[in-house]
C-alpha cells in the first residue's frame, strides 16, 4: 500500500508544471488506505500537546458542560492570534476572485452561538455547490472528519512545511462545510491548486439558513510537531494566522503586529490560479482556495 500511495504522489507531481505554466486540474485520487498517524513526519501522540491548544482550536465548542469553558477558550483564541487585523486581499493584476462575504476574520460570533462566547475562526468564502476547492500550497492530508452534530461539517486538514509554503513556519489550511468527504487518504501528497473537495454548507445550522460557502482557516507554528486526536488537528504551541496573512511575503504574521500596522498596508496582493490553470504569479507557492479567476475588464 506505501508503494501504491508513493505512485499516485509521483503521477500527480508530474502533472502539476511550475514556472507559470497551465496546472491542469486534478480530479481527487481513488480511495486508498490511510497511512497511519505515527508514520507521519511531525505527528506526536494527543497527550503531548496539551489543553490550551484544544481549546484554542475549538475542541471544547460544544454543549452542555462544556459551555462553561466557552470564555476560556475564547481568551486562549485571542491570546493566539483570533484577533481583527483589518487585512483586505488585493489579486494580483486586479484579478476577479471569489471574495470573503460578511462572515470575516476573528469577528464576534456570540450572537450566533445563542449568547456563548464565540470568535469566527476563519474566513467564508461564497461560492455556488460543488465548486472545486484547491489546495493553497504544496501538502500533506493530517485530518478528515465529519464532524456530525458539529457547525463545521465535512472537513479537511492539510500540513504545509516551511519548504512547500515558502514561509518560515509550518502551516495548516483547514476547509470545512464540504459537500462530502475528499477521498484523498490521511497521509496523501497534494500539489497546489489540486481539488481537494467541493463546496457546499454541512455541518449543524440550527435555526439559521446558511448559503454554500467554504470556511478556510490557518494555523501555523514554529515547531513541527503536530496531533490529530480524531477530532481535531492540533500544532504544537500552535496559533491562527489571519488566512489573509498567509499571502504576505513578509512579516508580520502575528495578529497583534498586523492589527497595529497602517491602514496602507494592510492590503494584501493575494496569487490565485487562473481560470486557465495558471499561477499568478508564475513563482508562488500560495494560491487563494477557489479557481476560475479572471481579470476585470476595464
Amino acid at each position: 500500500m506505501r508503494i501504491l500511495l508513493i505512485c499516485l504522489s509521483v503521477l500527480l507531481l508530474a502533472s502539476f508544471a511550475r514556472g507559470g505554466e497551465k496546472i491542469e486540474p486534478q480530479q481527487a485520487a481513488p480511495v486508498v488506505d490511510d497511512i497511519p498517524f505515527e508514520n507521519l513526519d511531525g505527528f506526536v501522540p494527543p497527550e503531548q500537546i496539551g489543553d490550551e491548544i484544544a481549546k484554542m482550536v475549538g475542541k471544547y465548542d460544544g454543549g452542555g458542560k462544556e459551555d462553561a469553558d466557552a470564555g476560556e477558550c475564547v481568551r486562549i483564541q485571542q491570546e493566539r492570534g483570533v484577533v481583527q487585523t483589518g487585512l483586505t486581499p488585493v489579486f494580483i493584476d486586479g484579478a476577479d476572485c471569489p471574495e470573503i462575504d460578511s462572515e470575516k476574520w476573528a469577528i464576534d460570533y456570540t450572537g450566533k452561538r445563542e449568547g456563548r462566547p464565540a470568535l469566527h475562526k476563519g474566513v467564508d468564502i461564497p461560492q455556488p455547490r460543488g465548486t472545486p476547492i484547491l489546495a493553497v500550497a504544496d501538502g500533506t492530508v493530517v485530518g478528515k472528519f465529519p464532524n456530525r452534530h458539529n457547525r463545521k461539517g465535512i472537513e479537511i486538514m492539510l500540513r504545509h512545511t516551511p519548504a512547500q509554503a515558502g514561509l518560515k513556519y509550518w502551516t495548516y489550511s483547514q476547509y470545512t462545510h464540504l459537500r462530502e468527504m475528499s477521498p484523498l487518504p490521511i497521509g496523501a501528497q497534494v500539489k497546489m491548486g489540486q481539488e481537494i473537495g467541493k463546496t457546499a454548507n454541512t455541518g449543524s445550522m440550527g435555526k439559521r439558513v446558511r448559503r454554500d460557502a467554504l470556511h478556510f482557516a490557518i494555523l501555523y507554528s514554529e515547531s513541527p510537531d503536530w496531533t490529530n486526536d480524531g477530532k481535531v488537528v492540533m500544532p504544537r504551541d500552535g496559533y491562527f494566522m489571519d488566512p489573509v496573512a498567509f499571502y504576505r511575503l513578509e512579516p508580520p504574521y502575528d495578529s497583534q503586529a498586523l492589527a497595529k500596522m497602517p491602514r496602507e498596508k494592510k492590503q494584501t496582493p493575494t496569487p490565485y490560479l487562473t481560470a486557465d490553470g495558471i499561477p499568478v504569479p508564475a513563482d508562488t507557492k500560495r494560491i487563494w482556495p477557489f479557481p476560475a479567476c479572471a481579470k476585470k475588464k476595464r
